[in-house]
């Protein structure tokens, strides 16, 4: 599966999250084309960051990160890349603590690790 394969099949899977990220990614890029399927997925991290802090999530995060832990698991390097690049770096950003310690303890362990790679300890919690 290719970047774009899977930017095209996680719209498919995740409409919700999916309109929300386009709004978010628009305000940046001015609009959603294939050729930022990329840099859209850093869009989505905002918007899931968003999520985290709703009390009542309009989406299945748990779904979400899940289907990021099964791509994970593939042969694509450049999947896993931008996995880790465009999403997972940019999660927990402005993310109160409450929330953020709930989610990370459910954050897949391949997702925790890329964290950690990346900003050297987990998500700091008050």
């Amino acid at each position: 599966m290719s970047v774009l394969e899977m930017y095209r099949d996680f719209r498919r899977q995740f409409p919700e999250l999916t309109q929300a990220a386009d709004a978010r990614h628009i305000m940046i890029w001015d609009s959603v084309e294939d050729d930022t399927a990329f840099s859209w997925f850093e869009s989505l991290a905002s918007t899931v960051n968003d999520q985290m802090g709703v009390q009542k999530q309009g989406s299945d995060l748990a779904a979400v990160f899940h289907y990021f832990e099964r791509k994970l698991q593939g042969n694509d390097d450049e999947v896993k890349h931008c996995i880790d690049v465009s999403f997972v770096e940019n999660l927990f950003w402005q993310v109160k603590s409450k929330p953020a310690a709930t989610i990370w303890a459910n954050l897949p362990r391949p997702m925790q690790q890329l964290y950690i790679s990346f900003h050297g300890r987990p998500p700091t919690f008050e």
